[in-house]
């Protein structure tokens, strides 16, 4: 049977070439992944001891980094090769219900499918490592030239990608043949001579259970997202829409052929073309779906991130504006701290100043974990930046005590009463949790630290902001001038309350913009390919039908169009499903947010990043458009001769 898998891809390597370039994407992709993360365990190793605070903190984000864009490209890899399987058993159906008609058994032909996929796996496992290995100094320089670190990372050893990317690529081969191998055994020796198939849409009883299952868990998240913390709504963002673009796939040919004749309804009156196009759609159910896959797993995860994280922002903005009292927020130049604030104080307008100063400090038994905290006066902060307990009380913050707050709380496990272990001035202490406040990123951290118990270590800290909060009789605006012109020489800059949540607003929505196109980047790269290889494969696999089509009369011109009809609905099949995705993750956070804010009397804009979504869409539309333009052009001279 080994000797057959070897001999049937030779002799059917059209059908396989699909897979193959999608399995080879997918090794280079997770090779990739496994090497940045590599490099930063490498870095760090070859830093040894001399590694800085800012240094490890550096590393550690770029290993969440990593990690998330590591599980992102898992799942791209499985869904999409998974698919594109799916296109293999599709082709060679004659064939195989040819090898049914001989003799063969359903148990044989599984087999025959696993082993060809073995092969191919094999095939496409060397070439990507090959492609990855040469790759890997190129992105790690390439990390550093857009800013994410200023480090240079160092390269890990190219065995530890190929140990990692070359099973792995075994086995997103096999769970994506295992599934068209099932579908294989069931061909019946009939098919050897049938000219034309309809293929069934509905789905398998394994499908059904998965994409039930994928359903609840969707239903199960929405009810606990009604009373949870936002920050459980943006976790779920994250997650979910893997398991709904899961679900959508499980019930995929019974929505996606569906859902592309509606989009087609308005047109089929007005061309042939698309008319054919629709008709096509709705008898290749299963290829129309497995071509719309990588759309709609792209869309539905790009999107949903882009918009929670959008959402994000303006969660912590309205939580500014709803905390924040001091009408104005200076950022003192560098060097100039500890004048700024000595100025702010003999200003005669202003009543007092809260300065925030970050510091990090050791945590846990051994003092390994390293973390950053805010050091504050409760009595300044509570007036000039709304700090306020939930739980506990606040006046009790002095000494050995901590106040965290309540994305902490749920983080760590730990609430009011609790303890936390920590290093401070090289001395082991116990803190005890006497306060939750509500958590406000922009105004202070997750962990705030009494002023007097790291007092030592503030002479050397430098000040953020100076948060400043006037005398009842003091105009802002008068303020703000006389403070401007009292600071000049200092390169600090004079903020009203507005000014600063909106510059700390933008800031954040950069840095997640940036974050996602690391983030997505690879992923992204990877989905483009996969739409364009769909695309094709399902151009050559619809060779039969268009060149009876030219002998039953239809020119070139038809042809062509219809394949364009063809791409256009199913890839707005894909976006309509991944929009409908982004559109209800999107209101779970939404919602979420709403109700953390209710009561305060600050309205919550949400900012919708039209631009990055319709570049999705423009994406997936383009390079969908531009396979379909080029899998037509290679079909006209077959058209003519046939």
């Amino acid at each position: 049977m080994n000797r057959l898998s070897r001999q049937t891809v030779r002799t059917s390597w059209a059908a396989y070439l699909g897979a193959f370039v999608a399995l080879a994407g997918g090794v280079i992709l997770i090779a990739t992944t496994v090497n940045l993360i590599g490099s930063v365990d490498a870095t760090l190793t070859g830093l040894g001891s001399a590694a800085t605070r800012e240094q490890r903190q550096q590393l550690d984000d770029l290993t969440s980094m990593f990690g998330i864009m590591s599980a992102i490209s898992l799942f791209m890899a499985i869904f999409v090769v998974g698919s594109t399987f799916g296109f293999v058993v599709a082709t060679r159906r004659r064939e195989l219900g040819l090898l049914r008609l001989i003799g063969a058994t359903g148990r044989q032909v599984r087999r025959l499918v696993l082993g060809e996929s073995v092969v191919v796996a094999v095939a496409a496992i060397i070439v990507g490592c090959f492609v990855a290995t040469p790759l890997a100094t190129p992105v790690l320089d390439l990390i550093r030239r857009i800013g994410l670190t200023d480090l240079h990372l160092v390269a890990p050893p190219a065995w530890l990608s190929w140990a990692i990317a070359a099973p792995t690529g075994i086995v997103v081969a096999m769970l994506g043949a295992w599934r068209s191998s099932r579908r294989a055994a069931k061909v019946p020796p009939s098919a050897a001579l049938r000219e034309a198939t309809i293929e069934r849409s509905r789905p398998s009883i394994l499908q059904l259970v998965v994409g039930t299952l994928c359903l609840a868990t969707v239903v199960t998240v929405t009810v606990l997202t009604q009373h949870a913390e936002p920050l459980f709504a943006l976790v779920s963002s994250v997650l979910l829409p893997e398991v709904i673009v899961i679900g959508l796939m499980c019930f995929g040919t019974l929505l996606v052929p569906r859902l592309a004749a509606l989009l087609a309804r308005p047109f089929v009156n007005r061309d042939v073309a698309a008319r054919l196009a629709r008709d096509e759609l709705r008898a290749a159910v299963r290829t129309t779906t497995s071509i719309a896959a990588p759309v709609i797993a792209i869309s539905a995860i790009a999107g949903s991130l882009l918009v929670a994280l959008s959402f994000t922002a303006d969660w912590t903005s309205a939580q500014d504006r709803a905390q924040l009292a001091a009408p104005l927020v200076v950022r003192p130049g560098a060097g100039h701290e500890a004048e700024t604030a000595a100025k702010l104080a003999e200003d005669p307008s202003v009543k007092l100043v809260d300065a925030r100063r970050r510091l990090t400090v050791p945590f846990g038994d051994d003092g390994n974990e390293r973390l950053e905290v805010d050091a504050v006066d409760p009595t300044t902060a509570a007036v000039a930046r709304g700090l306020h307990a939930t739980k506990g009380n606040l006046g009790d913050l002095h000494g050995a005590t901590v106040a965290i707050s309540a994305t902490q709380a749920i983080d760590s496990g730990t609430g009011l009463g609790g303890h936390l272990k920590a290093r401070v001035n090289g001395r082991p202490v116990d803190l005890t949790i006497v306060a939750v406040v509500p958590a406000a990123p922009d105004l202070y951290g997750e962990i705030l630290l009494p002023a007097d118990l790291v007092a030592e270590d503030l002479d050397n800290t430098p000040v953020g902001e100076l948060f400043v909060v006037l005398d009842g009789g003091a105009e802002t605006g008068a303020a703000r001038a006389a403070l401007g012109q009292a600071l000049t020489g200092t390169d600090s800059r004079v903020l009203t309350a507005e000014e600063w949540i909106t510059d700390v607003t933008d800031q954040v929505r950069r840095s997640n913009n940036f974050g996602l196109t690391i983030l997505l980047g690879p992923a992204g790269v990877y989905a483009a390919i996969a739409v364009v290889n769909a695309t094709l494969i399902g151009a050559t696999q619809r060779r039969r039908q268009h060149r009876a089509l030219g002998l039953l009369g239809a020119t070139r011109d038809q042809l062509r169009r219809t394949a364009l009809w063809q791409a256009a609905l199913i890839t707005g099949a894909g976006l309509v499903l991944g929009g409908l995705t982004t559109a209800f993750l999107g209101w779970l956070v939404r919602r979420a947010v709403a109700a953390d804010l209710a009561g305060t009397g600050v309205h919550v804009s949400m900012t919708v990043p039209w631009l990055p979504l319709l570049t999705i869409v423009s994406a997936c539309v383009g390079l969908a458009g531009a396979a379909a333009i080029a899998g037509a052009a290679g079909r006209r001279s077959r058209v003519t001769t046939a």
